[in-house]
Parts: structure tokens; sequence; C-alpha cells
């Protein structure tokens, strides 16, 4: 519109001044030589005219042209543009459908293309690579890929799903948490720093990273106090060794944040025991005991207790106190009535547990008095029998993986991260 109104403006202006002049006109006259000219102004005005003109359309013509040129040449680039997404797409369904040679042409030619564009030719190379499982070279592309600001979240990423495939997690985790610092949010990346980190065991890097992803909004405070709490755990048995008092307090603030939890109560009433200290062993068992009776707590009572050979049922009595009438209690005293060959107590409370279906565990407990109180062997091996058909017992089950293990910790047996469940495993169907 601008342009319009210049150019408006400039032919009035000349209209103007042709008028003026052609109202005002005179007669011009000189010499060359011998020769004398004379003639009107008005065609002075003419051919001042006619040479506005003729630049006015040379400059439109040019103008024109040059427009025309440029869009044609934006036009063909354009083309060749669109050549080299093409066959980019078309090279990324090559690999999907495992064709490597088509898919390592196509490339080579979008490579000739889009000289410039190294996003895409690092996302392709890169893709190509891990199909024809050419690792070296391709760490040299997640090399690359780290020093391009689009693709460093992949270069990290790649890099250390590399060392994970090495088992290098030393460096599994400096590429990890170069990644996390970047995106924490992108999927499942927490969960994999954290087995990273229980195999490496250096606890206190999953306590920062933990409080990261709780800042960032990937957990909840909840999951957040868990972790935590085992890697508190796991720093409190290594502590045992060189400073039993310290490890105390590391594991009297791993209860806290998950409050009453067996393998953590276990711990801390072995360190209790090892400082002799078996008063404020009982306060304690009684305490969480008195909190939450429970088969899970009551096994690692009973493992505890026998280890550091507590030999009086008045421990026991005292310890379910508060409880005794729960089926837990009873079974516990049970445990130990058997366990001090004490056959009255064990028969006096097994009874009312004994029931049409007894459990696993009941059929077990009545072997046991059979044999010790009377020595009767049909009837022991009879309850065996009724035990091996009673069901499952329960473990300590990866909840990924339903792989049972005897004791709890940090990692399970198949590499995953606090994934243990106390439980009954899942019985595998058979086609």
């Amino acid at each position: 519109m601008l342009k319009f109104l210049i150019i408006s403006l400039q032919l009035i202006l000349l209209l103007s001044f042709t008028i003026f002049l052609v109202s005002n006109s005179f007669n011009v006259s000189f010499d060359i030589g011998d020769l004398s000219y004379n003639f009107s102004s008005n065609l002075l005005v003419i051919a001042f005219v006619i040479f506005i003109l003729i630049v006015v359309l040379i400059n439109f013509i040019y103008f024109k042209t040059k427009f025309v040129f440029q869009k044609f040449s934006f036009d063909k680039k354009l083309s060749r543009t669109q050549k080299g997404y093409d066959y980019f797409a078309e090279s990324m369904v090559a690999l999907l459908n495992k064709d490597n040679k088509t898919a390592t042409t196509l490339a080579r030619k979008m490579t000739g293309i889009l000289k410039k564009d190294t996003t895409l030719n690092l996302l392709l190379q890169s893709e190509i690579l891990k199909i024809e499982k050419k690792y070296d070279k391709l760490n040299d592309i997640y090399d690359l890929m780290i020093k391009n600001n689009k693709t460093k979240t992949l270069g990290y990423r790649g890099l250390m799903e590399q060392s994970l495939k090495q088992q290098d997690y030393h460096h599994a985790f400096i590429y990890g948490e170069k990644l996390f610092l970047l995106n924490p949010k992108i999927e499942k990346l927490y969960q994999t720093l954290l087995n990273i980190i229980a195999k490496t065991k250096n606890w206190n890097q999953l306590i920062n990273i933990t409080e990261k992803a709780y800042l960032n909004r990937i957990i909840q405070k909840e999951e957040a106090n868990e972790n935590k709490s085992v890697a508190l755990y796991e720093i409190a048995k290594i502590k045992m060794k060189s400073d039993n008092q310290e490890a105390i307090g590391l594991v009297e603030k791993a209860i806290s944040l998950k409050g009453n939890f067996s393998p953590y109560i276990k711990l801390y009433t072995q360190m209790l025991f090892a400082n002799n200290n078996n008063v404020k062993v009982l306060k304690v068992l009684k305490k969480y005991w008195s909190q939450s009776p429970s088969s899970l707590l009551r096994s690692s009572i009973t493992e505890v207790l026998k280890e550091n050979k507590i030999n009086e049922i008045g421990f026991i009595k005292e310890l379910i106190s508060k409880n005794q009438n729960n089926e837990e209690s009873k079974k516990l005293l049970i445990d130990f009535a058997i366990y001090f060959n004490n056959w009255s107590i064990a028969r006096d409370n097994i009874k009312g547990l004994i029931g049409p279906n007894p459990s696993k565990e009941i059929c077990l407990f009545m072997s046991e008095i059979e044999l010790g109180e009377f020595n009767n062997i049909q009837k022991s091996e009879g309850w065996k029998l009724r035990a091996n058909n009673a069901g499952l017992d329960y473990y300590w089950v990866c909840k990924f993986t339903n792989n049972p293990q005897k004791n709890w910790s940090a990692l399970s047996d198949s590499g995953h991260f606090n994934s243990l469940e106390w439980t009954q495993p899942k019985m595998l169907s058979v086609l």
C-alpha cells in the first residue's frame, strides 16, 4: 500500500511539473559551430516525459523478471527439499520393515539433498547403525547428537542404553543423570535410574535423584519417602560395620519415612542386639507388634529372636501382651512354644486355628507337635501331607517377574529396585 502511494505521489509531481512547463513554454536556442538550433521548450518536456516512462518501464520489467526467477528458484529448492524429506520417510519405513539395504540407499540420497539438516541425518544414521549392530560407529553418532541441541537428549539416552547393554553401570548413570537434568519427565527414566543406582549401590545418589523427581512432580511424596527410606536402610547396613550407633539412627529415619516395615524392624532389632540392648529390643518389638501384627513381621521377629537365642517363653508372652488373642500373636506364641518344647502352650493356642481347612503353616505346626510331644510319626506325616496340599507359601515376590526369593532386598534377584512384595507367587497357566 505504501509503495503504491509513493508511486502515485511521484506521478502526480511529474504531471504537475509537466503541466507547469507546458503552460509556461518558451523557445530554446543554441549554436554548435556554424549551426544554429531553435526549438520550443514543449519538445524538451515531451522528451523528458518519454525518458522517465522508459526508465519506469525498464524497472518494471527488471523487477518482474527478478521476482519470477526467484519464485522459480524457491519452488525448485522447495521441491528438492520435499524430495529429501520423502527419502527420509521412505528410509524410516524401510528400517521398520528391516530392509536395511534400501534404508541405507535412501539415507544416502537424503543426505545428498539435506546436507545442512544434521538433525535428520543423525536420527537416520543412528537407526541404521542400531539395526546393523555397528555399536562403535553408533556411539560416535550419539556423541555428535550431544553437540546438537535438537538431538542432545537422544544422544545421552543412546549412550545410557549402550552402557546398560555392556553392564557399564557407572557410565550408564553419568549419561542418565545428564539426560535427567535436561528432561526429567522422560517416560520411565526415573525408574531406570533407580535400577542403575541400585546396581552401583550409590545410595546417596538415589536420594538426590528422588528429591529432584519429587520436585519435578514425577513421583508423589509417598513414593519419594519410600524410595529414600530404602536408600537409608542400605546405607545403615553399610554403616553397621564401622559405626553401629550411626547405623541405628539411619534405620530409625528409614522407619519414620515408611512406617512399620518388617525388614527395617528386623535390621533395627539386630543392631540393638549387637549393642546388647535386649530391653530396648522388647520395647521396640512390642511397639510395632501392637500397631500391626502380620505374618511378615512375625516371620522377621521369629528369625531375629532365634538368631539371638532368646530362650524364654515369657519374652514372647510379654511381646504379644497387648493383642494376645490376635491370630498372628497366637501363631508367634505357637512357633516359640514348639521351639522351647512347651507342647501344652502350643496345643492350647493352636486349637482355635485348625478349622476344617487349615493353612499350610498350621499343618506344619501340628506335624511338629505330634512328632515332638508324642513321637507320633504317622500323625506327623499325615499333617505334612495335608500341608503339601494346603497351598503355596508366602515369599518375597518381584512384581515385575513373579520370581520368588526368601529375603527382602532393595534390589530383587531379577535386578529391579524396590519391587518385592510379600505374597504368594502366582501360578503360571499351562496351555
